[in-house]
């Protein structure tokens, strides 16, 4: 192995993938591979089925079958030193030479014992591919709404730790939650001819949405293998990941069909100030707020201090039922704060069954290919 490349860019992209593996606290051995493209394929992978594949033009001096693998971190510490110059690099036993003007620098290598530089390729000779386009500003707008719906305890719940992707013939839908709340972000007209439906683990999707953090611009292309494995290629990645095997639950059959007791248009900015302003006079821990409405007034409080003014507030809204009558719903304001943070449109419908749960939607000013339906579960006071 040997070639040359400037010190820029070879930073720069090592800088892309060092943030992705950092921030997922993963492990920073990469290995690098030169192809006969006169590209530098530089790989990083927990093992042979999660894997990242990135690429930089080089100039090869020398070309070999060799790979190297190295500490992604100490090789940017020592790549941060050098101004954009042509550096060329030399595989010697057990090093990486970088040679520069100012002299020859030494990068340890290993032998990469994760066994993760196996060709992700080898899965298109043996399974049937289904591929699937979205745009990269789409697909990261679904996973900045989606993800805080997941699960954080991966050993009681497995499956719920992941997102629920469905491809329809007419539309697709995203699915996410935590037993508590959940989101169904809905693509409308969403053309494939194809049914396909499976599940990836939030640690894999967080990878993915930090690198379209930097390719807004682009279609990104899923390609599907069967109960196996998803490959995501975008413009300058190409990233394997394993499905997750349990079948996710029926998220259809907790969502209501039937008609709710009291339906509301609401500010979102209103409102949500209004439960952070009850939470912090709140004495309750649990954060416990109860929805009491009386016309077309929604009183909100603290369920543990009724009596105190501070935790207490009272809000106009436009109620949509014909026959309101009074009504009390408890829900946890946390969850609440979370889900109308995440909502970009100035109002909400705001759906509720007495005593179960509350069904949110943004309301858009205009006509879109896109919906959301988020639900939250209602908190009964004991």
């Amino acid at each position: 192995m040997y070639f040359s490349v400037l010190s820029y860019f070879l930073l720069r992209k090592l800088h892309t993938l060092y943030k992705i593996i950092n921030i997922n606290n993963l492990s920073n051995s990469i290995t690098f591979e030169i192809s006969k493209k006169n590209q530098l394929k530089i790989i990083w992978g927990l093992d042979s089925k999660n894997i990242i594949y990135t690429y930089i033009k080089i100039n090869v001096q020398k070309y070999t079958k060799e790979k190297v693998t190295l500490s992604i971190k100490f090789m940017i510490n020592v790549l941060t030193t050098f101004s954009n110059e042509e550096l060329f690099l030399k595989n010697k036993k057990n090093t990486l030479n970088i040679y520069s003007k100012q002299g020859v620098y030494k990068i340890p290598t290993y032998y990469d014992y994760s066994n993760h530089n196996k060709n992700i390729f080898i899965l298109c000779k043996s399974s049937f591919v289904r591929r699937i386009s979205l745009f990269s500003k789409l697909f990261l707008r679904i996973l900045n709404k989606t993800l805080f719906f997941t699960t954080r305890d991966e050993e009681l719940n497995p499956i719920l730790n992941g997102v629920f992707f469905q491809f329809f013939t007419h539309e697709a839908n995203f699915v996410a939650t935590d037993t508590y709340k959940l989101i169904k972000y809905t693509i409308k007209n969403f053309k494939t001819d194809q049914r396909i439906q499976f599940t990836i683990s939030r640690k894999y999707l967080n990878i993915v949405r930090e690198i379209l953090k930097n390719e807004k611009r682009n279609n990104i292309i899923i390609e599907y293998y069967e109960k196996k494995n998803i490959i995501f290629y975008f413009r300058d990645h190409i990233f394997s990941c394993q499905l997750m095997n349990e079948n996710y639950p029926d998220y259809r059959s907790v969502i209501p069909h039937n008609k709710c007791h009291i339906s509301l248009i609401i500010n979102k900015f209103l409102l949500l100030n209004t439960i952070k302003r009850v939470s912090i006079f709140s004495k309750n821990r649990k954060n416990f707020i109860d929805f009491h409405f009386n016309h077309n007034k929604l009183k909100i409080y603290d369920q543990n201090t009724i009596d105190d003014h501070n935790s207490t507030s009272e809000i106009q809204c436009q109620v949509l039922s014909k026959n309101l009558k009074n009504m009390k719903i408890g829900f946890n304001s946390k969850f609440l704060i979370e889900i109308l943070s995440s909502l970009n449109e100035d109002f909400v419908y705001f759906e509720l069954y007495h005593n179960k749960m509350g069904v949110l939607r943004p309301l858009y000013k205009k006509k879109k290919e896109e919906s959301i339906l988020i639900l939250i579960m209602s908190i009964i006071k004991v």
